[in-house]
């Protein structure tokens, strides 16, 4: 029995949070647990999943498992809320959490000075408890221009060092864009309570705000303040102004974030929109991208990771109800921590109106990925920098020239069968379709990725070699050192180990090169990185695209062939009338017999039903 075995069986039945470690003791993966022998045991020991990807990522990190840590809590909500501030403070690589979630900008309202400052600030996390934030905003550009455009309604001191007496007052002062505390024009209350109305107008509490400022107005007039009246007048005008071209959507003003979310085909990015409703209003939305590459999390739960990872990383001002599609198990794990924050506050499913904001979330979470999507295309469509890219490419490899042709390899084995290899081209750093090639594997049935690799490889070079056709100038292998090695064995045996051949592993992104100990190690956000990326990607996207067929018409085929009576014309026509075999089985009986008659209809019922 090695460690990690023993690790795993000795953890405690209890609830808690645990740690994955990499053998360089690097933090990969935190999860929670209602009993943590049993979750942490169960990456180990369940062999299969019923969602491919999922499937795939759990593999991959596993293997790179050196060594478990854990926590114990009291109970799951403890897990649940420890869970949340680990994965915050760490990133770990496999776990989902928000790009650049630290960098989204706030606006902070400093309570805690005698004339309360407000910024624009990032990770609200990092300052003190009577600092109120407001957001988070999506663009700062935005944010700042709302600030300018309140300040000539609600004026504030936006000096950034400490206030101390002054003679002379600044330029804003002037403008009337600042009352004036650094020459006691304004006391420390009333400055506050002009703070205090900003935050009630960015928290799009109008009618609150509104009410507030009737009163003192009233009050003034009262008092025959009328220049006082006046000043409250215009301020109440200036805010029906800045309000009425929002539209009013709902008629019972009730104070509610919906939510919509997105995903492309191939699982590479994940998006999610907030539309903030307060008293009826649209006042701004959030939105998030998120990079699946390597993160562990099913397809169903994506959403919820995400959302919850919104509002509990930082400290968003919550809304009295939270509107989404659909409703999750263990949701109300997530709705009970929230409401020590906001005691009325509520989870539920759209209705009516709703599910039109819904589907425009939806809308603007998809524009997002597409747009992800597209300037990668156009990075890469852009020839001067792909010539940029791989002139440094030619650099750091060593190679004799600039890479013109890129074949890429990968082989698809999800549970060891159907297993296929894919072959991808690029030319000068761009897909290059016409020569992209599928293999069908024939020397294992079992599942042995480096002599699969060396299959494909062998056959794809004997072809060329045969036709005499160009060779390419650069060969990727989606693997490690098992792979790589396995593809300049081919090369030699062919006589043309010249080419040049690299391997990808996903773990770290280490390139690994023939005749080196050590692998290559870019920075993430190397172009150079991201193209190999972009290969293996494609090569991988290809590969299961013939697999998936594969695996579709062996599903297809094999219960209807195993049927006696039933041939390619009859099942051809069952699968077009129903679907597939699950759509024949949910069809009534009679359907079936008014189809294929009576007597293949029973031979269907005994073998399905």
């Amino acid at each position: 029995m090695n460690n990690l075995d023993l690790q795993r069986k000795s953890l405690p039945k209890s609830p808690g949070v645990y740690t994955f470690k990499n053998n360089k003791g690097k933090i990969i993966y935190i999860g929670k647990a209602n009993d943590l022998r049993k979750r942490v045991s169960s990456y180990f020991l369940k062999t299969s999943y019923n969602d491919p990807y999922y499937e795939e990522k759990i593999k991959e990190m596993v293997k790179e498992i050196d060594s478990i840590e854990y926590i114990v809590t009291e109970n799951e909500k403890e897990a649940y809320i420890l869970e949340n501030i680990r994965i915050k403070n760490y990133l770990p690589r496999y776990n989902v959490f928000m790009r650049d979630s630290k960098s989204y900008p706030w606006v902070a309202i400093f309570y805690e000075e005698d004339f309360p400052r407000i910024r624009v600030v990032r990770n609200p996390e990092n300052y003190s408890q009577n600092t109120v934030f407001i957001g988070p905003y999506t663009d700062k550009k935005e944010i700042i221009q709302i600030l300018r455009d309140l300040r000539k309604t609600f004026p504030y001191c936006s000096c950034k060092k400490k206030l101390s007496k002054s003679k002379r007052p600044c330029l804003y002062y002037q403008l009337k864009l600042c009352p004036g505390p650094c020459i006691s024009d304004i006391s420390s209350k009333d400055y506050r309570g002009n703070i205090k109305e900003i935050e009630l107008f960015l928290k799009g509490e109008k009618n609150l705000l509104v009410k507030q400022i009737q009163k003192k107005m009233e009050k003034a007039a009262e008092s025959k303040d009328f220049e006082k009246a006046a000043f409250w007048r215009d301020k109440l005008q200036a805010i029906e102004h800045s309000t009425t071209s929002q539209n009013v959507l709902f008629e019972n003003e009730e104070n509610k974030d919906i939510l919509g979310y997105y995903s492309d085909g191939e699982q590479k990015y994940f998006a999610m929109t907030i539309m903030h409703i307060r008293e009826g209003r649209i006042m701004n939305k959030s939105s998030f991208i998120i990079d699946l590459k390597e993160k562990v999390i099913k397809k169903n739960e994506m959403f919820s990771s995400i959302m919850e990872r919104f509002y509990l990383s930082s400290n968003p001002n919550l809304p009295i109800t939270i509107v989404l599609p659909e409703l999750y198990e263990g949701i109300e794990l997530f709705r009970d921590v929230l409401m020590k924050s906001k005691s009325d506050f509520h989870i539920r499913v759209a209705q009516d109106k709703e599910f039109g904001l819904i589907r425009i979330a939806r809308k603007n979470a998809k524009v997002i990925v597409e747009q992800e999507i597209k300037m990668l295309e156009i990075k890469l469509e852009d020839g001067e920098l792909r010539i940029e890219i791989l002139e440094q490419m030619k650099e750091i490899l060593e190679l004799p020239h600039i890479p013109r042709i890129i074949e890429g390899f990968d082989i698809s084995n999800i549970e060891g069968t159907d297993a296929t290899g894919s072959m991808v081209c690029f030319l000068e750093g761009k897909p290059y379709k016409k020569n992209y090639r599928h293999y069908k594997i024939r020397s294992k049935s079992t599942p042995d990725d480096v002599a699969m690799m060396r299959e494909v490889i062998m056959r794809r070079y004997s072809m060329i070699l045969e036709k005499n056709l160009e060779l390419p100038d650069l060969i990727l292998v989606d693997g490690g050192k098992g792979q790589l090695n396995a593809g300049v064995a081919v090369l030699k045996e062919l006589g043309i180990d010249r080419v040049p051949i690299i391997g990808l592993a996903k773990k770290n992104e280490e390139i690994f090169l023939p005749n080196r100990k050590e692998p290559i190690q870019l920075p993430i956000e190397s172009q150079v990185l991201k193209l190999f990326q972009h290969i293996r990607d494609e090569a991988h996207r290809f590969a299961v695209n013939l697999h998936k067929k594969q695996r579709e018409k062996k599903m297809k085929g094999s219960v209807l062939d195993h049927i006696k009576g039933i041939g390619p014309s009859t099942r051809n026509k069952l699968l077009i009338r129903f679907g597939s075999v699950e759509g024949i089985k949910e069809a009534s009986f009679d359907d079936i017999v008014n189809l294929v008659g009576i007597k293949i209809a029973n031979k269907i019922k005994k073998e399905l039903f």
